[in-house]
């Protein structure tokens, strides 16, 4: 049965069902099967795909770490991978005697694309490929840096939307006429004692949010087995609340052969075909994750984090550039203590 078909049949649900069934699908999702490539000739681009300075900037990154504290793992964990670009430019970039001693392991649990990332890293001979956190972190003996670029937001998102007038945030539900697609408020949200959607904001009733729950809930199943490293988790987003400034709609949006569609009938149709996201709430993010153990080193722009490291990228630079992805983009770094 197409997967369209199946998600009308389950309606009414959250839309974060919707998300990860469109995306996660194992015979119809987005990055099960349909997604072919990440760049140019895909539906979406990231900053590896456009630009060398992010991976220069990790690399120098890892050299320093490992000079300042010698004691750190050589064992890096990138979750995932994408096409494989940020890898390979990571371990060219890091030389062959920066690679001497490392072990780069990739979580991916798409098909697709673990195929596109072996292709271009089989001859590094430094990658081994793992579809489970748990599974990198045995291998590593729980002691790894970790790092991800735009994982965060491929997560699916519940989305709420606020109620002025008893001050509560409630859970959006998808329901299907027949026809269409439409969003119906569904019951008051229990937040988490740490969310950001406490406190003070002047929303108006129908102001739109995400949160990746689903996200930390991974991250608290596998906290317990890493005991040392450091931790660089690279996403689209700022600040609560100003991350939905002048966006009452939420950020949530859909991208399909390099066309972003942001109108919820564009979001909810070709379940499967496309790829669907939401802006990381940072706020949130950091105090939620501070609350599973992890220290907070930095949080920086990605323009900061890359000039930074001394690295001085070309003029036009897409990974860099204040008008985009270098002011859009921020860097969370964190420690295992």
């Amino acid at each position: 049965m197409p997967l369209a078909k199946r998600l009308r049949e389950l309606a009414p649900m959250p839309f974060s069902s919707f998300m990860e069934k469109a995306l996660f699908d194992p015979h119809s999702g987005y990055y099960s099967k349909h997604i072919a490539t990440i760049g140019r000739r895909g539906d979406f681009s990231t900053s590896p795909t456009l630009s060398t300075s992010l991976s220069q900037g990790i690399a120098t990154w890892l050299r320093e770490r490992w000079q300042e504290n010698p004691s750190l793992p050589r064992h890096v964990i990138e979750v995932g991978a994408g096409n494989g670009l940020m890898a390979h430019g990571i371990l060219y970039s890091l030389g062959i005697l920066g690679r001497r001693k490392l072990k780069y392991h990739i979580v991916e649990t798409s098909t697709p694309l673990v195929k596109k990332q072996q292709a271009i890293l089989e001859k590094t001979g430094r990658c081994q490929w793992h579809s489970d956190m748990r599974e990198a972190l045995d291998q590593a003996e729980g002691k790894a840096i970790i790092i991800s670029n735009e994982l965060v937001d491929a997560f699916p998102a519940e989305l709420l939307q606020w109620h002025a007038e008893d001050q509560t945030w409630h859970q959006v539900l998808l329901s299907h006429d027949g026809i269409h697609w439409k969003a119906m408020p569904g019951n008051p949200v229990q937040l988490p004692a740490d969310s950001s959607l406490h406190g003070n904001h002047d929303f108006l009733t129908g102001q739109k949010v995400e949160r990746h729950d689903s996200y930390l809930d991974w991250l608290s199943g596998w906290i317990p087995k890493w005991h040392l490293g450091e931790m660089l988790t690279i996403d689209y987003g700022d600040v609560f609340p100003g991350v939905y400034h002048r966006r009452p709609a939420g950020t949530l949006r859909a991208y399909f052969a390099q066309q972003r569609l942001e109108s919820l009938t564009e979001i909810l149709s070709r379940p499967g075909k496309q790829d669907l996201t939401a802006d990381i709430d940072f706020s949130d993010l950091r105090a939620r994750s501070g609350s599973l153990g992890l220290l907070e080193i930095a949080f920086q722009t990605q323009r900061e984090f890359i000039t930074g490291q001394k690295i001085k990228p070309p003029p036009g630079d897409p990974a860099t550039n204040p008008e985009g992805a270098g002011m859009a983009f921020k860097v969370l770094w964190q420690r295992r203590p």
